[in-house]
């Protein structure tokens, strides 16, 4: 009975967590992989991946500023601060690689269009972490 609602558990997680099509990615949307051939898409595929790696890494620099900006703390609170959502960020940074470029490959048809697995991971994990500190950092 344990093991039936460990799978149901595992199996409502895969779905909860399932990357969108393609098409839906707010980065690549331009990358419609019904109007584009295969060579056009990569291309277009890059140049989101590209974009979406500046983004998020202005949004990042953006948080940085607004931390150094925080009145009432002291400069070892903010350079803690900023040293620990530097940490968390490399981690994050891991899961998304590993998660992209270990896991997603195994997922091709599985919610996607077309395209490359890997590239649209990245684009949709940055364009979600992005959101995310977009909220957390106002």
């Amino acid at each position: 009975m344990r093991f039936v609602f460990a799978v149901a558990a595992l199996v409502c997680g895969l779905a909860q967590y399932a990357p969108p099509a393609r098409a839906e990615a707010a980065s690549a949307l331009a990358c419609d992989t019904r109007k584009l051939g295969a060579k056009d898409l990569a291309d277009c595929l890059r140049l989101a991946s590209d974009k979406s790696e500046r983004d998020l890494a202005a949004a990042f620099e953006a948080v940085s500023k607004a931390i150094d900006g925080r009145a009432g703390l002291q400069g070892g609170q903010k350079a803690r601060w900023k040293r620990s959502l530097n940490d968390a960020q490399a981690l994050w940074l891991r899961y998304r690689d590993a998660d992209c470029q270990d896991v997603a490959p195994f997922e091709q048809g599985i919610g996607k269009t077309g395209g490359d697995t890997r590239l649209t991971c990245i684009i949709d994990q940055n364009d979600r972490r992005i959101s995310e500190i977009k909220a957390r950092y106002p």
